[in-house]
């Protein structure tokens, strides 16, 4: 009887290069590239979308969750963590970036825009009437007479 019980000793092997030489080597180097993309992706973003609020939030959310699973994958290769460290921390962190793009914030990103459409609207209604484009004077304050 070989079953998936049979086996549960590979989570506790270290992560490194002889017990995992095909996933370590990837792993580490497709870390660390992710990390870099992610910070440079930070940078660039929040100068372009510095405007919208929700999308800054969405892009810190992400930097935080790429600086947190990427540099926990590179301690763990660094110093060979145990098996049953690595695994959770990929599948959580995919989880994690799949719920903060397609869960957390789409209803708060179409809520912002449906705000700013309302704004736009209230903008170009405000515009459109002649009299919002005329300047009311300004009421001059009645002149004290001497005795």
């Amino acid at each position: 009887m070989d079953g998936p019980w049979n086996h549960m000793d590979i989570l506790l092997t270290g992560f490194n290069d002889v017990n995992f030489h095909a996933l370590y080597t990837p792993t580490w180097q497709l870390s660390a590239l992710l990390l870099v993309i992610g910070v440079l992706f930070y940078n660039f973003q929040g100068r372009r979308l510095h405007a919208y609020s929700v999308f800054l939030d969405l892009n810190e959310w992400l930097l935080w969750t790429t600086m947190g699973v990427f540099l926990l994958t590179l301690m763990y290769c660094l110093f060979g963590f145990d098996f049953i460290f690595v695994l959770p921390t990929m599948v959580g962190g995919a989880a994690l970036f799949i719920w903060i793009r397609f869960i957390h914030f789409p209803p708060l990103i179409q809520a912002y825009e449906e705000r700013l459409a309302r704004q736009r609207y209230f903008q170009r209604s405000r515009v459109s009437h002649p009299e919002a484009t005329i300047r009311a004077k300004a009421s001059s304050k009645p002149k004290r007479r001497r005795r």
